[in-house]
């Protein structure tokens, strides 16, 4: 057996990775003897237990402050054996020990952390790593006796087998979080005094009886004199004319000595008007083919951005285009007012394709000054655009990274300030929940919650970074391409 003294600071020799690294050997059991659960911590080795074949045991305490539904929810679905212990009376369970087994040795490890993402990933904490030889009779036999006096634990009174029935239970009785704990009836201070409430009073009135023939009812209806009352209506003088005419029309028909043309005579208007209308829907057919629609220098309108299916349902885009309309008789080039918004049309979007990766930013992270998180789902929904099926392992603070580097050019739009990076990684963890672009020089570059970023694909190892402050005039325009939002998270992303 030997014994190791760990520091963990700061992602340096952390709790996580250790837990991480034994998950993915695909250890024959696992155990878990957790006091304070959270659900940060939960999330974090949540990535390693998806499609392993390791027999899991969980121990855990609860409590209404920081247990939720989702969480215990979610551990049912990776194993059967979830026991609980309420930490919501006086004595609470307090443990933070893993256990990994394999054939010929077993790790444990023992800490006093809570199972929470600053616990096991940045907090300065000392733990305790255990290797047993279970190919030694001695050490197999200590290990043993050991997991038996652990497991002895969930005889005791008070710890209870989770099922999805104790979970509503639990939701029920306000053992765990949940917001219908806050919906709280409280009564009036006249109900307090002993009086009747004006609802209750109103529902003890009786039903007004209303006529049954309403119309009957001797109702004065007031009458308005609109004799001196003038409307002046601008009409334009096209429409004025149409009216003329038409008001002629009817004139002339409403005569009673009509003269008919002859039979011949009418036979020969009838085709005439016929070779008319045929010319003129010719010549408005040409007209159309002739229109053109003049756009701004760099936007092709024939070619529709690839934008639809970010992500961006229905993308209104405020653009000053020229059109040059063409009437059916007279063509006029008329410049759009600038208030009039013009629909941008989008197809479908070909996620292979994707170059641009829209998204609104966390505050930055003073512990990790030099990194931008991507969600995990992102990568597997665009694999194309971070192209790291070609990344190398990299040992990155103790830990085995998938890395690939790149050239990174980052710009503060706000500040005026370019900076370029050619040692740029982007690194990630298999079942990790994000990758990360790596860059000392984002030390130098400052962010605030909810401004835009711009990560834009160049070529296969070359990135553009740009930082939009949600005070500059440019956010409006991203901020409508940002209209999807990130699982667990109010912020929006969007590709094109």
């Amino acid at each position: 057996m030997q014994v190791n003294i760990i520091m963990q600071r700061e992602n340096e020799n952390t709790i996580a990775s250790a837990i991480s690294n034994c998950l993915e050997r695909n250890a024959k059991k696992a155990y878990f003897f957790i006091g304070n659960f959270k659900e940060t911590g939960y999330k974090i080795i949540e990535e390693d237990l998806i499609d392993i074949k390791t027999k899991l045991y969980f121990v855990i305490g609860i409590d209404k402050k920081t247990t939720t539904r989702s969480m215990l929810e979610g551990l049912l679905t990776y194993t059967d054996n979830v026991y609980y212990y309420s930490n919501n009376n006086i004595n609470e369970f307090v443990s933070n020990i893993c256990i990994f087994e394999y054939t010929d040795e077993a790790y444990m490890y023992v800490s006093t952390s809570n199972m929470s993402e600053s616990g096991i990933q940045t907090d300065l904490s000392l733990y305790t790593k255990i290797v047993y030889n279970l190919k030694d009779k001695d050490d197999k036999q200590l290990y043993k006796s050991q997991i038996k006096e652990l497991l002895k634990v969930v005889e005791i009174d008070g710890f209870n087998k989770l099922d999805k029935d104790k979970i509503n239970k639990l939701v029920e009785d306000k053992e765990i979080f949940s917001t219908r704990q806050y919906n709280h009836s409280v009564m009036s201070i006249s109900e307090l005094l002993g009086k009747k409430s004006k609802k209750e009073e109103d529902r003890q009135k009786p039903p007004v009886e209303e006529s049954d023939d309403i119309l009957n009812k001797n109702v004065e209806i007031p009458k308005v004199d609109l004799s001196d009352i003038s409307i002046d209506i601008d009409i334009p003088e096209e429409e004025k004319n149409q009216s003329d005419k038409k008001e002629e029309l009817d004139i002339d028909y409403k005569e009673e000595n009509i003269e008919l043309p002859k039979e011949q005579d009418q036979v020969a208007t009838t085709k005439a008007e016929e070779n008319k209308l045929e010319q003129e829907k010719n010549e408005e057919q040409n007209i159309e083919d002739e229109e053109e629609i003049l756009a701004p220098e760099g936007i092709d309108l024939n070619q529709t951005l690839d934008i639809n299916d970010i992500l961006f349902s229905k993308a209104d885009l405020k653009l000053d285009i020229t059109k040059e309309k063409t009437p059916k008789k007279t063509r006029k080039k008329e410049v759009l007012p600038e208030d009039q918004d013009e629909l941008l049309k989008v197809k479908k979007l070909n996620l292979n394709n994707v170059s641009n990766l829209i998204f609104e930013l966390p505050n930055k992270n003073s512990k990790e000054p030099n990194s931008i998180r991507v969600p995990n789902y992102i990568k597997t929904m665009i694999p194309e655009f971070f192209g790291l099926d070609d990344a190398q392992n990299e040992e990155i603070n103790g830990t085995i990274y998938k890395a690939k580097n790149i050239d990174l050019e980052i710009v503060d739009a706000k500040n005026n300030i370019k900076l370029d990076d050619k040692n740029a990684k982007i690194t990630y963890k298999p079942r990790q929940s994000y990758l990360t672009f790596i860059s000392e020089k984002l030390n130098n570059i400052m962010y605030n919650e909810n401004d835009i970023i711009r990560i834009i694909k160049l070529s296969e190892n070359i990135y553009h970074m740009e930082i939009i402050d949600k005070n500059m005039q440019e956010y409006k325009v991203w901020s409508k391409l940002c209209n999807q939002t990130f699982r667990a998270s109010s912020k929006k992303f969007g590709m094109m």
